[in-house]
């Protein structure tokens, strides 16, 4: 009879990483119990979360990017170069203007809700990838079975709640009833699904019969963040009966726990030894402790985002809601808020872009270092 061996070398250790990045889902099943146990408003677990998780965690990559001196000196065109993104939806939102069209504007709004879901879905990728490397395993695409194992879990039930929820058929122009071949679509999607799991379950199987070694960290993620999806997009009434804003919040907030644990990490080991900030600047200091790091990624929310709240005129605790900036008219199709909601889209954009190029762990030696993944 084989014996069961495990492997389970984590990216930080073991008691941060099953806090930070597997628990993590705590709490998003939490905001769902707070909304469909205790009836919270959508309104208060949206503003909880973007005070207390969202922007922070926005903050979060400034704090290692443009409040990191070192940081400036090497990457200046790139840290420069984002702050394009502030620009794209004004641009958009003038050329809607100028064709007397929402369309334009429409299809802006709705490609950055799905790049913030594919943000969401490549950062479960990156932990997963980190896992692999660290359990001796192939990574990445080069890790066939895991590869599309893990994008059709994170994908599919996402499709198929894009398919049934009310309000996500509007936003992508889809008639209001699904139609007979639909029906058919999410049958061979949520066939796909079982399949895809028990193949992967199989698999594992096989494997530790084999003598090969189970990737404790690793399936200990999968099984952390893939059912809470399928909670989220596939429950019958979760996923079509919920005010759709929440479904930004429940797939979100766990994202931005995971994320404070990972940056907090690397900067402690990258800050730790310079809290005068002599080598890195502010990065240093905002970094002496993680109270002082959260307390300031709290005052920048504030900031950012009670501006944009008073442009939008957004129903908030402690907003000003509706006023006269708000409703001044840009044309006859749009108004400040229209502009407001356009520009600080770029906060999120700025976000999901520096993610792409200051994660490249394959290619950034220093990274490696400052995150203790080398041997």
């Amino acid at each position: 009879m084989r014996t069961l061996t495990i492997s389970a070398n984590w990216i930080t250790r073991r008691n941060y990483d099953l806090l930070w990045y597997v628990g993590a889902c705590v709490t998003s099943y939490a905001m769902i119990y707070l909304n469909i146990g205790l009836g919270v408003s959508t309104m208060i677990l949206w503003w909880i979360w973007i005070v207390s998780f969202d922007g922070p965690h926005i903050f979060a990559t400034i704090s290692r990017t443009y409040l990191d001196r070192q940081e400036w000196q090497s990457r200046r065109p790139l840290l420069l170069g984002s702050l394009l993104w502030f620009v794209l939806g004004p641009i958009v939102l003038t050329l809607s203007m100028a064709s007397s069209s929402k369309v334009p504007f429409f299809i802006f709004l709705t490609l950055a809700q799905l790049w913030a879901y594919w943000h969401v879905v490549r950062q479960h990728y990156g932990f997963m990838v980190l896992y692999q490397k660290k359990n001796g395993e192939s990574a990445g695409k080069e890790n066939f079975v895991d590869y599309w194992f893990f994008y059709i879990m994170m994908l599919a039930p996402f499709l198929s709640f894009i398919m049934r929820h009310p309000d996500a058929r509007s936003q992508v122009s889809l008639s209001v009833y699904p139609a007979a071949a639909e029906a058919l679509v999410l049958k061979g999607i949520h066939s796909i699904i079982f399949v895809v799991i028990t193949l992967y379950t199989g698999k594992q199987i096989l494997d530790l019969g084999a003598g090969k070694q189970l990737n404790l960290p690793k399936n200990l993620f999968f099984l952390a963040c893939m059912p809470l999806h399928l909670v989220i997009f596939l429950h019958p009434y979760i996923s079509t009966q919920i005010d759709i804003r929440l479904f930004t919040v429940f797939v979100t907030v766990y994202h931005n726990v995971q994320y404070h644990g990972i940056v907090w990490f690397y900067n402690r080991n990258r800050y730790g030894r310079d809290s005068s900030g002599q080598s890195f600047g502010l990065a240093s200091k905002v970094s002496r402790n993680f109270l002082t790091y959260y307390l300031a990624g709290i005052l920048f929310t504030l900031v950012y985002r009670y501006a944009d709240w008073t442009f939008i005129g957004a129903m908030v605790p402690f907003g000003v809601g509706p006023n006269v900036v708000s409703e001044f008219s840009l044309g006859s199709l749009f108004s400040v808020s229209d502009l407001a909601i356009g520009f600080w889209w770029g906060f999120a954009f700025n976000h999901y872009y520096l993610d792409q190029k200051i994660w490249r762990v394959s290619k950034d030696r220093r990274l490696n270092r400052d995150l203790k993944l080398e041997s």
